[in-house]
């Protein structure tokens, strides 16, 4: 045997030992020193372990390289929690560089986004100047973006509006909150006064009250009847994102998200998350889904571009989407059966009917059941450990609602 065909049976058994290690390490969710320890002594090594994913290379053309250069924009109500934590699973599993806010699972609700927001500004641990992904809530703002996840692939999620602003009002309780809790129908109630209740919410509130998608990607309330500003910030967003994906083709979605991202079968398998319980739902008469449709126009036309563009890049696909679908439902029904345990629920925070996890189960099972914010727990616990970081009181130092800049 020459010395390089050695050299090369040497590295592969360094590797395949250095994943295994590796992985039992990361997946130790309760020794986060020994993860930033093994990280600081072999992280040179991460870029070359690649996690033994079912159908991770099935399908995949041999030009086909996994993207992990990701920007996530989160909207309420629309299964973008799950989509983050698919994300987060992701990038977790591979030692990628997230940016995080200094606390919390959100950047800002009331702002734009800011880098002066970012728990730690540069990520040394994937041997980089800049971030791999940007998955927490915030108000989208490329120019900031770019600078902190640079070349990346920009990608989020739409719903139905009708049936997006009608969860995010149960969901968030607004009933409470505007003293409707003895009324037979308080969100028909708060749509005869929607603008009296409007004026008088506070904070980031108002961005979840009207036209909540497009108040994500930095909206300015002040245009919401205004037919050129929507349009404009529509024709910018369709130039800007690379995948804008509907929650109510979730699973088609998915498909769409795993090609553009070079991503394997089993890296986007989920267990949803935020199922909003039944006593916070309302019923829809046709005339309050005109009203909701009336108050939220820019979210509706927001929704009825990016769902046209949706389905042509579905059949842009080519001939064997739906046969990938098809084998994508049949690994998540197994998934499912693997994971949870379907004899028992939970109520979480009195607003949600939470999927109960099997006892024993796998790994990848633990992984799928992890909430966006137990992710964002484990990452800023490993980042401020790992950079001795000092996390101090701030205050929000991008630009007030009044400033901000029409899109």
């Amino acid at each position: 045997m020459d010395f390089t065909v050695k050299t090369c049976f040497i590295c592969v058994i360094l590797i395949s030992l250095t994943t295994s290690i590796y992985h039992i390490a990361r997946l130790n969710f309760s020794s986060i020193h020994s993860r930033v320890t093994f990280e600081k002594n072999y992280g040179w090594l991460i870029p070359f372990v690649v996690r033994n994913s079912s159908g991770a290379l099935k399908g995949r053309s041999i030009l086909c390289r996994e993207r992990t250069q990701i920007v996530f924009i989160k909207t309420h109500k629309t299964a973008s929690s799950t989509t983050n934590s698919i994300i987060q699973r992701f990038g977790y599993n591979r030692g990628l560089a997230f940016a995080l806010p200094k606390k919390g699972h959100i950047f800002t609700e009331r702002y734009l986004f800011s880098r002066k927001l970012l728990l730690h500004q540069r990520p040394p641990e994937n041997r980089t100047t800049h971030f791999n992904i940007i998955a927490s809530h915030l108000r989208y703002n490329r120019p900031e973006l770019d600078q902190v996840v640079p070349n990346a692939t920009y990608i989020t999620i739409l719903r139905n509006p009708i049936q997006r602003f009608e969860s995010a009002f149960g969901y968030y309780n607004f009933a409470r909150t505007f003293k409707l809790t003895n009324s037979k129908t308080p969100l028909e109630d708060f749509m005869k006064n929607a603008d009296k209740y409007f004026n008088k919410s506070k904070g980031g509130s108002n961005g979840l009250l009207r036209n909540g998608m497009s108040s994500s990607f930095g909206f300015d309330h002040r245009f919401d009847d205004n037919d050129s500003a929507i349009n404009e910030m529509i024709e910018k967003l369709d130039k800007e994102l690379d995948l804008v994906m509907i929650s109510d083709y979730y699973e088609e979605s998915l498909v769409l998200l795993k090609r553009l991202l070079c991503w394997g079968m089993d890296d986007i398998l989920y267990i949803s998350k935020g199922i909003r319980s039944k006593n916070r739902r309302y019923d829809m008469s046709q005339s309050l889904a005109q009203k909701i449709i009336k108050w939220n126009k820019a979210d509706v036309k927001l929704f009825n571009h990016f769902n046209s563009t949706f389905w042509k890049r579905v059949n842009s696909y080519g001939k064997h989407f739906y046969e990938d679908l098809s084998e994508f439902r049949t690994r998540l029904q197994q998934f499912h059966e693997e994971c949870v345990d379907t004899n028992k629920t939970k109520r979480i925070q009195g607003r949600e009917d939470g999927i109960v996890m099997k006892t024993n189960t796998s790994i990848q099972c633990k992984l799928a059941f992890k909430r966006d914010t137990e992710f964002h727990t484990i990452l800023r616990n490993e980042a401020i450990e790992k950079y001795n970081i000092t996390v101090k009181k701030t205050t929000n130092t991008s630009a007030p609602i009044g400033n901000m800049t029409k899109v």
